[in-house]
């Protein structure tokens, strides 16, 4: 599959661009920790396209991430092409959405639409 139909399929939800941790089977991302290019009205990459050249931070979602990286939302696009190829091998995970300190910060549930 070429990689511009393969980034095409990023819904680009945002989440991605958020601090994250696993902790048992849960992945809480911090909606206050998100990369300096992360606009907080749109909830989008202001340089997705230049995203990989100019942030450090930042790394492709390929087709093995898609198979393995548990801390990706069943809402991916990329974890539901694996899942749809019978080969998502990541454990399910539930997602917190947290803000502050992931120690002892405010959590919120995740939308529906992300789970």
């Amino acid at each position: 599959m070429a990689r511009v139909k393969w980034e095409e399929r990023c819904h680009r939800c945002g989440l991605c661009c958020h601090e994250k941790v696993i902790i048992g089977d849960q992945v809480i991302y911090d909606l206050d920790a998100y990369c300096e290019y992360y606009d907080v009205k749109t909830h989008r990459c202001t340089i997705y396209l230049e995203r990989l050249e100019k942030s450090a931070r930042c790394r492709r979602v390929n087709r093995f991430r898609a198979m393995f990286a548990s801390y990706l939302p069943e809402s991916c696009a990329y974890v539901q092409w694996a899942r749809s190829h019978h080969i998502r091998f990541a454990p399910k995970r539930h997602i917190r959405l947290a803000r502050g300190d992931l120690n002892g910060g405010e959590e919120e549930d995740i939308p529906a639409s992300l789970n």
